[in-house]
């Protein structure tokens, strides 16, 4: 509802972007670390089988992200940075120099923007699909147990989600359609909570090693987001403002965990 909100005042959310989107990383973050790492180690997973699942979600977008971004680089080359032929004069090759950087340029934009999207969509998909089927497994186990589940999801869903759509925002998705990337999440928990009910609770003991990995995949989009946001601020009051946003964004997930 608030990300609808959102959507409809447009104006209004492309001012509070910048803000939004470092609450954003924070939330991402709190995410992981208030929630995801925590209940991996409460379904019993080892400290080491906790840190092994969130190296190889980390790693796994880091080599997403330097994937994509080299072939785009290299794109930019075969397309854009070709050699200006000898008849050419200076001035047009100065001039056709410089509109090669700024294609270059704007090429490495679309390459991250396009990657913060994947990015966010798969790791808020993983910890959507975690969510619906452990929520259906605390029904199966005990509708007391299931009801506290679902309480404690809803209480981290609220943050996470605003977090999520101003990244979506930042990544060049209309508003309008970023909210309905996040519907499109939702319908995965609702789908794994559909699946756990069909097949039984043994389905979420293999579905709860996916939380490390979901935790390391949320600990790099919040490493990228954050210095994306911080970056051309540190000398600036604006810097301070936004680091409190990071903050208020990973205390509000850290928050929810605690009372959920």
């Amino acid at each position: 509802m608030v990300t609808l909100l959102l959507a409809r005042q447009e104006r209004v959310l492309r001012t509070l972007l910048p803000q939004l989107t470092a609450f954003g990383a924070g939330a991402v973050f709190g995410a992981a670390v208030g929630h995801l790492i925590p209940e991996s180690l409460h379904a019993g997973q080892s400290g080491a089988t906790v840190a092994l699942g969130v190296t190889v979600g980390f790693s796994l977008f880091w080599v997403i992200e330097r994937s994509l971004a080299k072939h785009d680089h290299a794109h930019a080359h075969g397309v854009f940075l070709g050699a200006p032929s000898a008849h050419e004069s200076d001035s047009s090759e100065a001039s056709c120099i410089h509109l090669h950087e700024e294609s270059a340029q704007e090429i490495a934009q679309r390459s991250a923007s396009r990657t913060l999207v994947a990015m966010t969509f798969f790791g808020d998909t993983a910890h959507n699909l975690v969510d619906g089927v452990l929520i259906a497994a605390g029904f199966l186990t005990n509708p007391s147990v299931g009801v506290m589940t679902l309480v404690a999801v809803a209480l981290h869903e609220l943050p996470r989600e605003i977090g999520t759509f101003s990244l979506f925002v930042l990544g060049g998705i209309r508003p309008m359609r970023a909210v309905m990337y996040n519907l499109m999440t939702g319908v995965v928990a609702m789908t794994g909570a559909l699946l756990t009910l069909l097949v039984g609770s043994r389905l979420a003991d293999a579905v709860t090693l996916l939380l490390p990995v979901a935790a390391g995949t949320y600990l790099y989009i919040a490493l990228v987001v954050a210095r994306a946001a911080l970056r051309d601020t540190r000398t600036e009051p604006a810097h301070w403002g936004r680091l409190g946003w990071v903050g208020a964004g990973a205390g509000a997930m850290v928050g929810a965990a605690m009372l959920g």
